[in-house]
């Protein structure tokens, strides 16, 4: 993942988006980047994508069951931090690529013909 981690963070930001949305970026320098982001998240394979998925909602409800005692005994420190893991959570959600593996699927293709070109 070199060509990757060498873009700036604005960048990989990008990337991370357009992957996650099953596009491919323009230049193809960021489509190589893309090319490289998103195999590694086919490499992980299902159990990976499986745990990615489930794992945030076990944790909305875990913490969930600790956030609304620790409200409800006057404890806001504690609920405050326990909100924020699940704001968290559903932010893994929200935004993780390997949760929808068909948009890297068409990204990683798009990107591969973007690269062909060299536009």
């Amino acid at each position: 993942m070199q060509t990757y981690h060498a873009l700036s963070v604005g960048d990989r930001w990008h990337v991370f988006r357009l992957l996650a949305q099953g596009e491919a970026p323009s230049d193809p320098r960021m489509a190589a980047a893309a090319i490289e982001l998103a195999e590694s998240y086919r490499g992980h394979g299902r159990a990976y994508a499986t745990l990615s998925r489930w794992l945030p909602f076990v944790t909305v409800v875990v913490f969930g069951a600790i956030a609304i005692p620790a409200a409800v005994n006057g404890d806001m420190a504690m609920a405050v931090v326990v909100v924020l893991l699940i704001l968290g959570s559903v932010g893994h959600l929200i935004l993780n690529p390997a949760l929808r593996p068909k948009n890297v699927a068409r990204s990683l293709e798009a990107s591969k013909r973007v690269v062909a070109s060299g536009r």
